[in-house]
């Protein structure tokens, strides 16, 4: 809250500059769309360094553990974190790629005829309900609207995606493994602040919520990725295992993730068995999405961020324009980090407040339920 002698020099300075409220808001407004444009054209060089900043906060508590619990020296435990992520990180690029390559093995073979067969059939079914000349269109022609080659195109770029991110993988581990190096300095050097700086706690605070942000994100996508992976098997679609995983990782997206992954083994489903099988295939991942996305995970993470979910979204919309996948991953966190910086902000905190889950009453409400009782 501002102070009367607050206020009234914010008048004179606006008064002396000649700027008003909406003028202002209109500059601030050009400003962030140009730092946009500017991140987005920055891809290349920034989307390393905030992935190994983003890796370094998950993994220093790892770090942390083998300093204090087993006195590990700290070179030695930042050795075994870092050795641990790129374990991890090669193991999921390597089995992504087998599973393309087995995609793509399969697809070749008898494949292509029965899925073609099996669409034909689907697209009579829907003629003899009435849909007429497109349908049988469709059955003269399929391949004018859907050639099914194109799931052997995404297998191959799959694969050629994961071998591309193995030297993005290898520098982003490099500046995770200096990042984790200096984090006890960092920590000295944040520590020596004074305690009335403005936003200190909120930073600390921010930073061990996103820590168990992901680790409850983690299981969560973990248990979807199981459910999903036996749904698969249970109906038989084609490469179960490969859904799960897409799963697994794609539940790191808020809400656009999960009905991205379901799309696929839907749509399988649908075509290779009966639509019988596709609607029970997609009433599985709505009920596995449901229950975990909107029960689970809430009942853990309750509404630590103060985000409002319509934010959310459109923050998972934005960063993936500006930085693409990457970008739809980090959207939670980089969402936290500016609102705890519009927070601090003297003339963009309103901002901060519209966006904010757990507003609280203002001074003026509450003057007013006074008065009513």
């Amino acid at each position: 809250m501002q102070t009367i002698g607050e206020e009234d020099t914010n008048k004179r300075i606006q008064q002396q500059s000649g700027w008003g409220e909406g003028a202002r808001f209109l500059l601030t407004a050009a400003c962030a769309i140009i730092v946009l444009f500017g991140l987005k054209h920055a891809r290349e060089l920034l989307v390393p360094i905030v992935m190994a900043m983003f890796l370094a906060v998950i993994s220093y508590s790892v770090t942390d553990i083998l300093r204090r619990w087993l006195r590990f020296p700290h070179w030695l435990a930042v050795f075994f974190t870092v050795v641990a992520d790129a374990g991890i990180i090669y193991a999921a690029g390597s089995l992504i790629k087998f599973l393309a390559a087995d995609m793509k093995a399969t697809i070749e073979g008898d494949f292509l005829v029965k899925m073609e067969d099996n669409y034909q059939s689907v697209m009579q079914f829907l003629n003899d309900w009435g849909y007429g000349a497109e349908a049988q269109q469709f059955i003269q022609n399929p391949k004018e609207y859907f050639d099914p080659k194109v799931i052997l195109t995404i297998s191959q770029t799959l694969g050629g995606q994961v071998i591309a991110m193995t030297s993005v993988t290898t520098l982003v581990l490099v500046l995770m493994t200096f990042l984790l190096g200096e984090a006890p300095l960092f920590m000295r050097n944040f520590r020596s602040l004074p305690n009335s700086m403005q936003g200190k706690v909120k930073f600390i605070e921010s930073l061990k919520g996103i820590q168990r942000y992901l680790f409850i994100k983690t299981v969560a996508s973990a248990c979807t990725g199981l459910l999903a992976w036996w749904l698969c098997s249970w109906q038989n679609v084609p490469f179960a295992f490969l859904w799960g995983v897409v799963a697994y990782l794609l539940n790191y997206i808020p809400t656009i993730g999960s009905i991205v992954a379901a799309i696929p083994p839907i749509l399988l489903g649908a075509v290779l068995g009966d639509l019988g099988t596709g609607l029970i295939v997609a009433v599985g991942y709505v009920l596995i999405n449901f229950v975990i996305g909107n029960g689970i995970e809430p009942l853990f993470l309750g509404k630590q961020f103060g985000i409002a979910t319509s934010v959310v979204l459109l923050s998972v919309m934005l960063w993936g324009w500006v930085w693409g996948p990457c970008g739809m991953l980090l959207a939670v966190p980089i969402s936290v980090m500016l609102k705890l910086a519009l927070e601090n902000s003297q003339d963009l905190a309103w901002v901060a407040a519209l966006i904010d889950d757990n507003a609280t009453p203002s001074t003026e409400d509450i003057k007013n339920n006074n008065k009513k009782h």
